[in-house]
């Protein structure tokens, strides 16, 4: 079986545009996977293409030198823009080794370890504590056992027309400035105003639901620890990505600081970004994401050092339906897994109908694992084209 082509798509999904990457052979086998980085749509879709050069005329079947071959012959290694474009082709390339077996990819990959994939939604914060308490309790209603908001008073004010951001989670600033620099000062009665959020968001939906807060690195080291102290009451999940994503040694500091979980990873790539931050155990749980950190093939190897740390992972994934089977796959399969973002919004839900043709089971917070041969979720290509491309915006 050999590569014939490569071919890849951009498909706006809500908030974000994704690239879906065709891998086709010449045995009629073909593998399917999708990537996601906001803002370098267009530079990603150009890196992915370039690879299908060395890709067309060879055995698919070859995921790890093929890895190897277009991480280091490229000479500049490292880095989530390097690392995303081999994502997409390593998980097309796991599709169509699964499928010419005629297995699911997690048979492949050891698993499974467990049939139900734990996930976690996105839940706005608002404007208030009690719009925050109401939020989660309908996060819960929906069947949710955990989910996140963005750090409140900087992020999920109301939009100009009264109403909380479309993609339920992060999509309207807050009453913070959002150029505001970590560095620069922040009042202090700021960080009892956040934990009132989440004092009323724990009372709300009780003792067991997870709840967990991302910070997008907005906060300096000394601010983190007190955002971490005054929300100790609240029992958090965990706290992501409380500092910018550069500096292990204060990562260290912070999670010495306080005993709630300390997350973050989503933008390292590859065993060589995440090596210092594990091993200074620097963090408590690693969230790189399968679509940039060197896909399934990547995935496995850091999941393996974080295990080596007792390190438990919780994927990066505000993606498409695609990106989501993927990491679900991956998932039944290590030992260290903790739980999987997804978004489960409506607009996202509804997004999802239209280019899937039967999505993922969600029951009592869990993603059934699919049985079907690769990744087990048919996508309506027809549909994509209903969808193009939207530039997308942003900060923080």
């Amino acid at each position: 079986m050999k590569v014939t082509d490569v071919k890849t798509q951009i498909v706006n999904l809500d908030f974000r545009n994704t690239v879906i990457v065709k891998v086709e052979t010449d045995e009629g086998i073909t593998g399917m996977s999708e990537t996601t980085m906001k803002r370098k749509t267009m530079s990603i879709e150009q890196s992915i293409l370039e690879l299908k050069r060395y890709l067309v005329g060879k055995d698919p079947t070859e995921i790890e030198n093929h890895w190897e071959k277009m991480y280091r012959d490229s000479f500049w290694v490292g880095g989530t823009m390097h690392s995303t474009a081999i994502s997409v082709i390593d998980c097309a390339l796991w599709d169509i080794l699964a499928k010419s077996c005629r297995l699911p990819v997690h048979k492949l990959l050891g698993g499974p370890t467990r049939t139900r994939v734990p996930v976690y939604c996105h839940c706005p914060a608002g404007s208030s504590p009690g719009e925050f308490a109401k939020n989660m309790k309908l996060c819960q209603k929906h069947g949710y056992l955990a989910a996140k908001t963005t750090l409140p008073l900087f992020y999920g004010a109301q939009n100009s027309d009264g109403q909380a951001d479309s993609n339920g989670y992060s999509g309207t600033a807050g009453v913070i400035d959002r150029a505001h620099r970590e560095t620069e000062y922040l009042d202090a009665s700021i960080w009892r105003r956040i934990a009132e959020f989440f004092v009323a968001a724990r009372e709300a939906v009780g003792p067991d639901m997870g709840i967990a807060v991302d910070c997008h690195g907005r906060l300096n080291l000394k601010n983190a620890i007190r955002l971490c102290r005054a929300l100790e009451e609240a029992n958090l999940m965990f706290v992501e990505e409380p500092v910018p994503p550069e500096n292990a040694d204060v990562y260290v500091e912070v999670r010495r600081g306080t005993s709630i979980p300390i997350a973050a990873g989503e933008r390292w790539a590859t065993i060589y970004g995440v090596r210092e931050f594990v091993e200074k155990q620097a963090i408590d749980i690693l969230q790189c994401d399968l679509v940039n950190c060197g896909g399934i093939t990547g995935m496995k190897k850091i999941a393996a050092l974080a295990e080596a740390h007792y390190i438990g992972m919780a994927p990066h994934n505000p993606n498409g339906p695609l990106a989501t089977a993927m990491n679900v796959h991956f998932a039944a399969t290590i030992p260290n897994y903790v739980i999987l973002e997804t978004i489960g919004a409506n607009p996202e839900l509804r997004s999802e109908k239209a280019v899937v043709k039967h999505p993922l089971k969600l029951e009592q917070g869990c993603l059934l694992v699919p049985t079907e041969p690769g990744y087990g979720i048919q996508m309506a290509e027809e549909a994509f084209s209903r969808f193009p491309f939207v530039p997308h915006e942003g900060w923080r």
